[in-house]
């Protein structure tokens, strides 16, 4: 059974990457959109949680359209970036989606 989790704040609001890392398992998705996106901006800062991420199977994914729309870069290879069409395929190939909001 595979989970999609979505996640939607600021990393600078919260750490909660590294909080909510600790609910994934081996093989889920993390999707980052909306000001999670901004994370990405940064090449150092996720660069631990990349690496957890990788050993883990976890594949990491960032909503293009929120990308564009904050004008930042993907520093990251391991991040894949998906239109909102690959973010519906992305929903139904995982079993159930949680949603982070806080």
């Amino acid at each position: 059974m595979s989970t999609l989790f979505t996640f939607n704040k600021s990393w600078h609001q919260a750490p909660w990457l590294y909080e909510r890392l600790g609910f994934a398992s081996d093989n889920d998705a993390i999707l980052l959109l909306e000001d999670a996106v901004l994370a990405l901006q940064s090449p150092l800062s996720l660069a631990s949680f990349v690496g957890k991420c990788g050993a883990r199977s976890i594949r990491l994914f960032a909503l293009q359209s929120d990308i564009e729309a904050r004008a930042i870069e993907n520093c990251y290879e391991e991040i894949q970036i998906i239109n909102h069409g690959e973010f519906v395929k992305l929903v139904v190939e995982h079993d159930k989606q949680v949603a982070w909001e806080k």
